[in-house]
Order: C-alpha cells, then sequence, then structure tokens
C-alpha cells in the first residue's frame, strides 16, 4: 500500500510539472507592465472566501498564505488545482471576451510532528502576461513612425516554494518559506509601414523588436501567528512579509524585419539584424506586509479578515523604474460554514459553505487614474470521504475604469481543486 501512494504521487507530480507549462493565462492588456498581472497566491479554499486566510488554518486543506500555520499540519495533504476564466475586456468603442484556463498549482504537505512542525513543497505560478494590444496612427504625417503598432506579451514566472511552520507553543507559531523564482516573460512590439525615404527594401514590411527576459532567483516570506481561546471559540492574529526580490535576469534582444506574414525578409541589407544576447541585470519585486485576523468554532465556522500593503513604485528592471506603478492595498474578508461535519445521513450537512470579497486599489496608474479591481466570491468543499475533499470557488470581479481613454475588463474565474489527506508518514506502533 505505501508503495501504491508512493507511486501514486510521484506520477501526479510527474504529470503536473509536464502539465504546468501548458496552462494558458487571463488575458488582459493591464498584464503588458512589469512582470505582468500577480497571481492571487490562495488556494481554492481561501479563493471561495475571498482569498483570504492569512490566520486561518482548517484541518481540511493546506495554508498557503502563512508559513506559520502548517506548524498544525496533521495530515498528509496533496492539492492541485484547476482554474477557467473568461474575461470581458471593453473600451469606450470595442469589446471582446477571451476564456482561458488550465493547470493552476499543486502542493504537498505533511508534518514531521503532527501539531507541531511541519513542511510542504509546491509549484505555482507567481505571475504572467498575456495581452495584445493594437494601435492605429490616424495620420502618417503627424506620426511618421508607423501607421499601425502591435504590442504582444506572454509568459509566466513560476514558483517552486518549500514552506515550513512550528507551533513554538500552543499559541504561537512561525514559519519561513523559500521560493525558487524561474520562467520568462516576452514582450513584442511590431510596427507596420514604416516610412523611411532612404530604404532600399521594394516591399512592405513589419518591424519587430522583442524583448525576452529570463528569471532564475530566490525570495523569501517569513510569517507569524497567534491564537487564543475564547469559551469555545478561537481568536488568531497572523502577519506575513515578503521580503525585497532581487531576481537575476537575463535580457535578450530582438530587432527585425518582416514581411506582412511575419515572415523575415532576408537581403544582404538585412541579414545583420540588432541581436543583444544575455544581458545580465535585476528586476526588483517589492517588499510586502500582511496581517489577518480570524475568529473560529473549530470545524464548524470561520470569519477571517486580511489587509496586505506593498509600494510597486520600489519595482524596477534593469535599474529603471517604472512610473506606471504606485501603492497597493488590498483588503479581503470571507467565511466558511458547515452545518454537521459529522452527519451521517444528510450529505449537504457536511459540505462546507463558503462566500467572501476582496478590494484593492492598484498598483498601476495609468493617465492619473488608479487601476482598482473588486470581486465577490462563492465556493464549497464537497467530502469523497471522511478526510478528502472537492473544493470549488468562483469569482465575480471587475478591474480598470472606462474614464480617461483606459479599459475595464469584468471576469468570471471558475477554481476547482482536489484535496487528498491521509496519515502516511506516521510510524505505527505495536505492543
Amino acid at each position: 500500500m505505501r508503495q501504491f501512494k508512493t507511486g501514486l504521487l510521484a506520477s501526479i507530480f510527474s504529470v503536473i510539472f509536464v502539465s504546468s507549462s501548458f496552462s494558458q493565462d487571463l488575458v488582459s492588456p493591464y498584464s503588458a507592465y512589469g512582470v505582468g498581472l500577480v497571481s492571487e497566491k490562495g488556494y481554492v479554499a481561501n479563493n471561495g472566501m475571498g482569498n483570504a486566510g492569512i490566520a486561518y488554518q482548517s484541518p481540511w486543506f493546506i495554508p498557503v498564505l502563512n508559513p506559520a500555520l502548517l506548524g498544525g499540519q496533521q495530515f498528509t495533504s496533496f492539492e492541485a488545482g484547476l482554474n477557467i476564466s473568461q474575461n470581458n475586456i471593453s473600451d469606450e468603442a470595442t469589446r471582446f471576451t477571451q476564456i482561458n484556463g488550465g493547470l493552476k498549482y499543486a502542493t504537498l504537505a505533511f508534518p514531521i510532528i503532527p501539531g507541531k512542525y511541519a513542511v510542504s513543497v509546491a509549484l505555482r505560478p507567481l505571475s504572467s502576461k498575456n495581452y495584445e494590444i493594437k494601435r492605429n496612427s490616424s495620420n502618417q504625417i503627424t506620426d511618421p513612425q508607423a501607421s499601425l503598432s502591435r504590442f504582444k506579451g506572454e509568459g509566466t514566472i513560476s514558483q517552486l516554494s518549500l514552506a515550513n511552520g512550528w507551533n513554538i507553543t500552543k499559541n504561537i507559531a512561525i514559519g519561513a518559506e523559500a521560493n525558487y523564482n524561474f520562467g520568462k516573460l516576452t514582450d513584442r512590439t511590431i510596427y507596420q509601414d514604416i516610412i523611411n525615404e532612404g530604404d532600399t527594401l521594394r516591399v512592405p514590411y513589419l518591424v519587430s523588436a522583442e524583448y525576452t527576459d529570463n528569471f532564475s532567483d530566490f525570495s523569501f516570506t517569513l510569517g507569524t501567528n497567534f491564537r487564543t481561546k475564547i469559551g469555545e471559540n478561537y481568536l488568531s492574529f497572523g502577519a506575513t512579509y515578503d521580503v525585497q526580490a532581487n531576481l537575476n535576469t537575463n535580457r535578450n534582444t530582438f530587432l527585425q524585419i518582416l514581411s506582412l506574414q511575419e515572415v523575415p525578409l532576408r537581403n544582404e541589407e538585412n541579414e545583420n539584424a540588432f541581436l543583444e544576447n544575455d544581458i545580465e541585470g535585476t528586476t526588483v519585486l517589492p517588499q510586502k506586509i500582511g496581517v489577518g485576523l480570524s475568529y473560529i468554532k473549530l470545524t464548524a465556522w470561520a470569519i477571517s479578515a486580511d489587509f496586505s500593503y506593498q509600494d510597486w513604485s520600489d519595482y524596477s528592471s534593469f535599474g529603471i523604474a517604472d512610473n506606471n506603478f504606485g501603492e497597493q492595498m488590498e483588503l479581503k474578508i470571507g467565511g466558511e460554514f458547515t452545518p454537521d461535519v459529522k452527519s451521517g445521513t444528510k450529505y449537504y450537512e457536511r459540505v462546507t459553505y463558503r462566500a467572501g470579497l476582496n478590494i484593492s486599489n492598484g498598483p498601476l496608474v495609468i493617465n492619473n487614474t488608479s487601476i482598482n479591481s473588486f470581486g465577490i466570491t462563492f465556493g464549497s468543499s464537497l467530502p469523497i470521504n471522511n478526510l478528502s475533499n472537492v473544493n470549488l470557488a468562483f469569482e465575480v470581479g471587475q478591474r480598470g475604469t472606462l474614464l480617461n481613454n483606459l479599459v475595464q475588463e469584468n471576469y468570471l474565474n471558475l477554481n476547482l481543486s482536489f484535496t487528498f489527506n491521509d496519515r502516511w508518514f506516521l510510524r505505527r506502533q505495536f505492543d
């Protein structure tokens, strides 16, 4: 049986590591800035509670928002999550819809000393780019650079994390997480119908400028948790600190002349396209502070609220700051309720029901307008045996605004995960 579980786990992780590279990320023009859209770190149970959970731990799912909460891990737990997103993008003149999805994360957590010290390993996205923007020039005389420009971007920065949490007393826990960040982001600009009287090419053409950044470096998160009993319930306070990350970055820059079908044009004048290989630099991701408060009745209900602050004006790439970034503050509130976890006759009483909301201002500031977002979430956990669950979460939200010639996104997120809990690594005791 132990060999079967080990083989099953190895197979699951192999599939996940291979499949994760094929998952598609949310299409958003706002992902054109910086390292793209930063992914929600919470798992599906957190998603259903407005993405809150810095101070909340349940025995049925893996705590990911605060490494200190791992200290209370009782089971060996494996969880894999999927996501499907629909994004309705509109400006003052146009509107279109994009649907994307794929495998989102996978994690394994296991107690070294149950209820005292535990470790987790996870693979998840840090951020992603997925956009295509077209800009038409109304007058080639006033805009001699190009009559049509297209801006495209894609790629994902992934995290392979190792976290551990330790209950140093009955009420106080600490934890730390080390993340290896890897992946690449590509931004491409294509100019059409370049005006150049001295040009020797005799056919219409495009000029493509492509920038690819490859990331490979570590980042760290620290956490703490304090819990006290109030009557039959518990009040829990949590805090996390993401240390400023200075990610090693290699940049490749490629300038190329293409046909209108985006096929490279080859002639003597075009053989020496401008190319820079492996230019080394640093991408700075600013520090982040988060705090959370939860009021809990074990295996029955919980109410959680989180607040976080991050000053993205400290972001820079290759020593250059981005003036489109400012401060970001996030508020996340949610709760869950299980009618009767021990019910043996009514299945719906063992189901956990969740709801929440989240509000974020920034960090993008475009045309002197903060790009804010707001979401409402619902979710549930469906037990499949005494320990394991299928988790669902649904979010409807909005990002951006139509004011000041900007873009508004109305999105729907459907998240699904499977959590398998068991006691795998406990030593059997014999009399």
